[in-house]
């Protein structure tokens, strides 16, 4: 990425880069004790931004992530890795039902011109430019399940959603929700 020859910008990248790098090795380290690829990501996620104090969300609430393991449940469907990086973007970028809103309102809130989902659509993409997939079983089937290849597959697969996450995470604090739409099912640009 050119920077301009501006040292704030390369010094600004560089703080970016050990930011996302902090919370790659964290997920690698958590499948490693033992944690669900879910789990993994969502706790690295979670610790970076609260290091960084973005968010105030407790550490506990990666239990909410058990379930999404192997696909969830093992049944191989949506990579647990990305469920968990979205549920940590989520904790900075998701809304407060609290707050008053029209339905009209909360819609745009999500889809609108500076709607949320742009980068959750945004880092879901660059996960799967990344992957080739969002299924854990088109992932994880051409492996032994219990293979320390696949795991050691996983792991890299983890920390690149982790850091995914904490890249957007930060996108959005900087720069807002006026990211142009990938791929999307609403058709919007």
């Amino acid at each position: 990425m050119d920077n301009g020859g501006n040292k704030e910008n390369t010094d600004y990248l560089m703080v970016y880069d050990e930011i996302t790098d902090r919370a790659r090795q964290r997920a690698r380290d958590n499948h490693k004790q033992g944690m669900n690829c879910g789990e993994s990501t969502f706790q690295a996620v979670l610790a970076t931004l609260r290091e960084e104090n973005m968010t105030d969300c407790p550490l506990e609430a990666v239990a909410l992530a058990t379930g999404f393991g192997g696909g969830i449940g093992s049944s191989g469907n949506t990579c647990c890795a990305l469920i968990g990086a979205v549920m940590g973007m989520s904790s900075v970028h998701g809304r407060d039902p609290s707050v008053p809103a029209t339905p009209e309102e909360r819609r745009d809130q999500l889809g609108g011109e500076n709607g949320r989902y742009r980068l959750y659509n945004n880092m879901v993409h660059e996960f799967k430019d990344f992957t080739g997939t969002s299924s854990c079983a088109e992932l994880t089937c051409p492996y032994d399940y219990s293979s320390e290849e696949r795991k050691e597959f996983c792991r890299t697969i983890i920390g690149e959603a982790a850091a995914l996450a904490v890249k957007w995470t930060l996108i959005g604090k900087e720069r807002g929700y006026t990211h142009p739409f990938r791929y999307n099912i609403m058709g919007r640009k």
